[in-house]
């Protein structure tokens, strides 16, 4: 039986939620005798769609196989498809006709050999940065734990954070490091990095390696707008109350540890909870953004902003380009862009509205709040998750799911529209606009 890329990419994500929510029910798995298959599944989904949301504390719920459990599915889930046929290429030394369909429609590389290249690249340096990160955060975690202890932490914490999924063995997240800067800013760096996508980690090498003057568009991109969203954000955060009163280098770094992993993450080291109604806003912004396409992480991805911005601008100018970067972008890439932009907040609507029926008690921020945590992979929480009801817990497995592969779905068939083109053409119609 043949699948379409788009129902293999489907199958891949299924199959791996089923396997890890069988494995999660394993005795081994739980620290205590009884144990919830909606809790099993829904922490399933969240590690495979790189969330980190969780209605339980897994550090407590799980036990280190658990635990191991979750890392294992967060690492496949985070890197996806893409890596599990790059290790399968690199093993056996060829490729499924379907998988490399699928991995030049998805990365835009022409050629086989091309799309080796990248991908074993990629391979090498995202389980080197892991590894990096890992001896990293060991040697940190050295100074409050065991040797044993600290390296398990330290690897844990390396590839989640990397992967952007925001678990924590720590039911409090990051927070009782949040006067430890070593801390935030090796958790911060492994975020940024995992957020940057492959394609950007590999852009920068090689035109560092081979002395090329210039970065590609898409790394310019990623970068800039990358750079000028976290520091508004960080900015904004400056002015929050519950990150001052203890000095002004807590509030420079905790402020930059939000803005940074209140994008794609989900770690917190100031509970959102503690924040007003306007900074969970600007969390919620921050959140629908999310990182660099061929990353780890969810949201409209800051391209797709980039991409809308180009073509308001040339709106309001007149212009018949759509330039970016002294570059003129395609037609074809503008209007995805703005077909995601569009569907990606006409279902937080309709997926948030839902759940404000189920769970009627709650406030409709936190329910918002809770659908783009969801719906982005951020994992972020104003407390509410272990709280819902069957019902509502299902309906944020659905919002994880469907911003997890529902988006990798659009995109493929974006790229690869089965529909002839028509000749007909259609009269003018006049419509008033504005």
């Amino acid at each position: 039986m043949k699948f379409s890329p788009a129902k293999t990419l489907i199958l891949f994500f299924f199959g791996l939620i089923a396997a890890g929510t069988a494995f999660l029910s394993l005795p081994a798995a739980h620290s205590f005798s009884k144990f919830s298959f909606i809790t099993n599944l829904f922490t399933s989904v969240s590690a495979v769609c790189v969330t980190g949301l969780s209605v339980v504390n897994i550090g407590e719920y799980y036990s280190n196989f658990g635990q191991i459990i979750i890392l294992i599915l967060t690492q496949l889930g985070g890197l996806g498809y893409m890596f599990v046929s790059t290790v399968i290429t690199l093993l056996l030394g060829k490729m499924a006709l379907k998988d490399r369909r699928i991995m030049q429609e998805l990365f835009d590389v022409a050629s086989f050999k091309g799309l080796k290249y990248l991908l074993s690249k990629a391979v090498i340096f995202v389980l080197g940065i892991e590894l990096f990160g890992a001896v990293v955060l060991t040697l940190i975690f050295l100074q409050d734990f065991s040797f044993l202890r600290a390296i398990y932490l330290g690897i844990f914490h390396s590839i989640t954070a990397f992967c952007n999924a925001g678990f924590s063995i720590f039911g409090d997240s990051m927070s009782r490091f949040a006067a430890n800067p070593a801390i935030i800013y090796a958790i911060a760096i492994l975020v940024i990095l995992g957020g940057f996508g492959f394609f950007v980690i590999v852009d920068i090498y090689d035109t560092y390696k081979q002395r090329r003057r210039h970065l590609s568009t898409h790394t310019k991109v990623v970068l800039s707008v990358t750079a000028i969203i976290t520091g508004i954000a960080f900015v904004l955060f400056l002015f929050s109350d519950a990150l001052k009163g203890q000095g002004l280098f807590f509030l420079i770094n905790n402020s930059l540890f939000q803005a940074v992993s209140g994008r794609t993450a989900g770690f917190y080291t100031v509970s959102p909870m503690l924040f007003d109604d306007f900074t969970n806003s600007l969390f919620m912004i921050l959140m629908s953004v999310g990182a660099a396409p061929g990353s780890t992480t969810g949201g409209i991805k800051v391209t797709t902003i980039a991409l809308v911005f180009v073509f308001i601008r040339s709106v309001l100018k007149g212009d018949e380009d759509y330039v970016l970067f002294k570059r003129r972008i395609p037609i074809h890439l503008i209007k995805k862009a703005l077909v995601i932009f569009i569907v990606f907040f006409v279902l937080i609507a309709l997926l948030s509205l839902i759940l404000m029926l189920q769970e009627n008690y709650l406030r409709p921020i936190t329910v918002v709040f809770e659908v783009i945590s969801a719906f982005a992979t951020v994992g972020l929480s104003l407390d509410i998750t272990s709280d819902l009801a069957l019902a509502g817990k299902i309906y944020v497995i659905i919002a994880m799911l469907t911003g997890r592969i529902g988006i990798l779905t659009v995109l493929i068939v974006m790229v690869n529209p089965v529909a002839k083109k028509k000749n007909i053409k259609y009269p003018e119609g006049r419509i008033l606009v504005g």
